[in-house]
């Protein structure tokens, strides 16, 4: 009775099988998942083709809550933020239009603008400088474009991995230095340019002085860079302001050792110097605050943000420095020293 009972089971079970508690055959079951998987792999045909349809870009842009946390440094930017990409698409995105396409771009810009002045200063430009004062020009223009090109490296390759976001945020970092250390060496070069010194005047002790200490805040400022440091980004950003303060003391100190505003080279170039510190302070502010799109959540995040004034202004101050410079090389050309009242 038992074998019989399941033979009959066995039997049954071949026969039909309860679907949703109703008694169906197999074959219809089968008939069935073949229906599933057919409309499935339509499914994804049709996915498939519309995804092919679809530009590198649009596969590409994310909103802020769907980026990785390295690139959620801007909560009132929106949207426009690339995946992670390849080498080739993040060459590419550049000519997107994505929240970084500006910020490359402004950079870019300024790249080019400084490699036409250091060909236009060095070679065109009718001024009878000595070859030394050429080189420190020369060497100013390169540190701009390094600065200019470090920085658009790192906004097109930012978004690659978090690895290569450091990476590149660290050449952003030391080509902002260098061109701080570039307006410090220039300027100290051409304001103690007058003085006596004894044997050679390059080796003045004002100058050396301060260039000496312009260098080794250069060094400390990068070691700060170094991860086993470990210091933090508050840390990094004082370094940094307080570096910028620091040519206050040269600064005054040029002032009084050559006679205030008596002197006509005060007169004429001091309002350029605090020009530079109102523009280069004024980047700072908007950069720190993220204005105006705290303001406009989601509303500048592909022109407008604060990020691409910071690049705008950037470009303008070093530019104006490099103007400064030519101005005070000219002056001394047609004038020499002597309007160096004392020391």
């Amino acid at each position: 009775m038992i074998e019989s009972a399941s033979a009959d089971c066995c039997v049954f079970a071949k026969e039909s099988l309860a679907v949703d508690g109703y008694m169906v055959s197999p074959s219809a079951v089968h008939q069935r998942t073949n229906s599933h998987l057919k409309d499935h792999k339509e499914f994804l045909k049709k996915s498939k083709d519309s995804l092919l349809s679809r530009s590198p870009k649009e596969l590409s842009l994310l909103q802020f809550h769907e980026v990785e946390p390295h690139l959620q440094s801007n909560p009132y930017i929106t949207s426009g933020y690339r995946a992670s990409l390849s080498t080739k698409m993040c060459i590419e995105s550049a000519f997107w239009m994505t929240n970084e396409t500006i910020n490359i771009w402004s950079h870019v810009f300024g790249w080019m603008l400084f490699f036409g002045l250091t060909i236009y200063d060095l070679l065109l430009l009718n001024i009878h400088a000595s070859p030394f004062d050429k080189l420190v020009v020369g060497l100013l223009l390169g540190c701009f474009q390094i600065s200019m090109a470090s920085s658009t490296m790192y906004h097109t390759f930012s978004c690659k991995s978090e690895k290569h976001f450091n990476c590149f945020l660290s050449f952003d970092l030391f080509g902002i230095a260098l061109s701080l250390l570039g307006i410090y060496l220039s300027g100290i070069y051409y304001a103690f340019w007058c003085h006596p010194c004894g044997i050679l005047c390059i080796f003045q002790v004002h100058r050396m002085f301060y260039l000496s200490t312009v260098f080794f805040i250069f060094v400390f400022v990068m070691a700060l860079q170094i991860p086993k440091f470990k210091a933090s980004d508050n840390l990094k950003m004082i370094s940094f302001v307080c570096w910028a303060a620091y040519g206050v003391i040269p600064t005054c100190h040029w002032v009084v050792i050559m006679g205030g505003w008596e002197n006509p080279i005060v007169a004429k170039l001091l309002s350029r110097i605090l020009n530079m510190y109102l523009i280069s302070g004024l980047a700072f502010l908007i950069y720190v605050t993220r204005m105006p799109e705290r303001f406009f959540k989601g509303k500048l995040d592909y022109i407008g943000s604060s990020h691409q004034w910071w690049h705008f202004l950037v470009v303008i101050a070093l530019y104006y420095w490099h103007n400064t410079g030519i101005l005070y090389i000219e002056y001394r050309m047609n004038h020499g020293c002597v309007n160096d009242l004392r020391l």
